[in-house]
């Protein structure tokens, strides 16, 4: 039968939510306008077409952060530790070290930031689901 192809139903999908994700899902219909399905069906396009959250890339540079981090934790753990043995200089004399803590905490900050952020906005242009300010060409931090 040539006909009996037309005559085929659609794949469906029928998945449970947590309150969470269903809470989401009604803010993303609200914020775009659209009905449940379509929100889904072009942040399933568009998840294939942005590519995965995190590149190669991106992942050894998160386990390279994670490793800057841990390095200013237990530089942190030191100068506490020389604190109470009563070793530490002048606070006035710490300044340049609490400075340069506070810029590789900015940078890391910075780093982890672009790839989330950029991969959201990537997604959403991809699923044609951009925001008002994205549209108009404004960057949402």
């Amino acid at each position: 039968m040539a006909g009996s192809a037309s005559l085929r139903r659609k794949p469906r999908l029928r998945t449970e939510l947590s309150e969470t994700d269903e809470q989401r899902l009604q803010e993303a219909v609200a914020l775009f306008g659209l009905p449940k399905a379509e929100v889904v069906r072009r942040l399933i396009r568009a998840s294939v077409q942005a590519g995965p959250a995190l590149s190669t890339e991106n992942t050894r540079a998160v386990v390279e952060l994670a490793s800057q981090v841990r390095m200013v934790g237990r530089n942190l753990a030191q100068v506490v530790k020389a604190i109470h043995r009563g070793q530490a200089v002048r606070i006035e004399d710490t300044e340049p070290v609490w400075r340069g803590l506070h810029e590789v905490i900015a940078a890391i900050n910075d780093e982890l930031t672009e790839m989330t952020v950029a991969y959201g906005s990537k997604l959403r242009r991809e699923a044609k689901l951009a925001l008002p300010a994205e549209i108009s060409g404004e960057e949402l931090t």
